[in-house]
């Protein structure tokens, strides 16, 4: 559910707000370089963020060891917990946040080190220590950034809520302003909308100042023209990729080159933010369609009692879920206009999208993402303490699609002490090895149900472009198990 639909907010072209979801956090994350091109209050709320790293770079400048009171200071300046309050970043399954905000503190003061041992003494872009250094990303930039401006969104998100009479509670919220000289964070109580799956605050930020990635990012300045001689160096294959830690040594050796490019991109005048009609990531319009699906073509009313039951509920809704991408047009949801695909995830939240709400009829609980040993899977199902089963969805020209099948799926099942599982493979492309694939699927499954002792399930989405009215594959495969023993049915 969104903001704006639990508090029946009409929104006007004064509303420039991202819309979050209350529930599922949307990988979007605050660009710094935006604020800039918005001017006005956001170009003075860029300042504000500067001069806090300002602050902290003296801070390590001075420090004489890890334990002296400046690198203590800068520390704990540097302290940035994920503000799980704005539903922004890589939390899959809540908007509780990931934390991790003293875990990172070091790593961001050691990249300040970084930039001031090469030279860069003075930031005028925060982002510039997210290329000399390989473990701050999108989401440690986006998250510095909101913690220094936080009293800006709570300033911001209460004028949304006056003008559409969105009723306030009184909400403890960490790291609510700074004190720079004192070194020192305030955790203060202020009113903000609830949310009321968490029962914690809400906090609204300008949609034009999201985007996927930081307009300064350590690939595209890799790829910028004042890197061509490395390239050319390194003969790269085409598509061939340098790895981040690869950037962060060739940025270390040129930081002068991260700063003049840095100031070449201020300079553009096409910077634009996420393109929210388009989509392209596919993670902002992965519910209304497939709700509204679901909404339209209810399931039977039955009773989940056991085990069968639920393995039952789950083919039927995964088979709703083939008929809204291949006949209810579906499909357009996972393609971009340039005949591009949206990454593997779109998929993802898609069936999350529909899936939900026939799982909820049923009081069955869908959780995405769970974190079960060796990693994430997909979805975990369950009704009840007992009943359950995982789902894994691959493209069929992910690279890692059969690690998919034979190790990670069967893994899943084991960490979690599971007897079913059920892999989804979607084909979005006609190439001779999806076929291949299609066709090797059926043996694979039912191999490594054998030596498992799982039982497995497997179906195909034909999520291709249909070329003409009548879209039929004949390499589909349709809804199928395989048992512990190997025979399918």
């Amino acid at each position: 559910m969104r903001f704006s639909e639990h508090f029946g907010i009409q929104r006007t072209d004064e509303d420039d707000w991202f819309d979050p979801h209350l529930k599922i956090d949307t990988k979007l994350f605050i660009d710094p370089l935006l604020m800039l091109e918005a001017g006005g209050e956001w170009a003075e709320a860029h300042e504000e963020l500067i001069a806090h790293f300002v602050y902290c770079y003296r801070l390590v400048a001075k420090a004489t060891s890890s334990t002296s009171l400046s690198a203590q200071a800068a520390r704990r300046l540097l302290t940035f917990p994920e503000p799980g309050e704005l539903g922004l970043g890589y939390t899959a399954e809540s908007t509780r946040g990931s934390g991790g905000g003293d875990r990172f503190a070091a790593t961001m003061a050691d990249g300040i080190a970084v930039a001031i041992a090469a030279g860069l003494s003075n930031p005028e872009h925060i982002e510039e220590i997210g290329i000399l250094n390989s473990g701050i990303g999108a989401d440690r930039i986006s998250d510095a950034t909101a913690n220094v401006l936080k009293s800006r969104l709570i300033e911001y998100t209460q004028a949304v809520a006056e003008r559409h009479g969105v009723e306030l509670g009184i909400h403890k919220l960490k790291h609510a302003r700074v004190t720079l000289a004192a070194a020192r964070w305030h955790d203060e109580p202020v009113e903000l909308p609830t949310n009321p799956f968490t029962g914690g605050p809400v906090l609204l930020v300008p949609a034009f100042l999201l985007d996927s990635l930081p307009t300064l990012n350590a690939e595209d300045w890799f790829d910028s023209h004042f890197n061509e001689d490395i390239r050319l160096s390194l003969n790269l294959k085409v598509g061939e990729s340098v790895t981040k830690a690869g950037i962060v040594e060739y940025a270390r050796r040129h930081p002068y080159r991260v700063r003049d490019w840095a100031r070449e991109q201020t300079s553009r005048s096409d910077l634009t933010s996420y393109d929210f009609g388009a989509d392209p990531a596919g993670v902002v319009q992965w519910d209304q369609e497939p709700r509204a699906f679901a909404s339209a073509n209810p399931l039977p009313p039955r009773t989940i009692a056991s085990h069968d039951d639920l393995v039952q509920l789950v083919g039927e809704v995964i088979d709703r879920f083939r008929h809204f991408i291949e006949q209810q047009r579906g499909w357009s949801l996972l393609w971009n206009s340039d005949d591009t695909e949206k990454p593997e995830e779109a998929v993802q939240l898609l069936f999350l999208g529909l899936a939900q709400p026939y799982l909820r009829q049923f009081n069955v609980e869908l959780d995405r993402e769970v974190e079960l040993g060796r990693g994430p899977v997909d979805f975990k199902v369950a009704s009840g303490t007992s009943a359950r089963l995982l789902i894994e969805i691959k493209k069929l020209q992910n690279g890692k699609f059969w690690n998919g099948v034979r190790d990670q799926l069967p893994s899943y099942l084991k960490s979690d002490d599971a007897a079913v599982g059920w892999f989804v493979a979607v084909q979005y492309r006609s190439a001779k090895s999806a076929t291949r694939r299609l066709m090797e699927l059926p043996v694979v499954v039912s191999r490594v149900a054998r030596e498992t002792q799982k039982k497995l399930w497997y179906t195909s989405i034909d999520a291709r472009r249909p070329v003409s009215a009548s879209k039929i594959s004949t390499a589909a495969i349709s809804t199928v198990a395989a048992t512990g023993d190997g025979r399918g049915h």
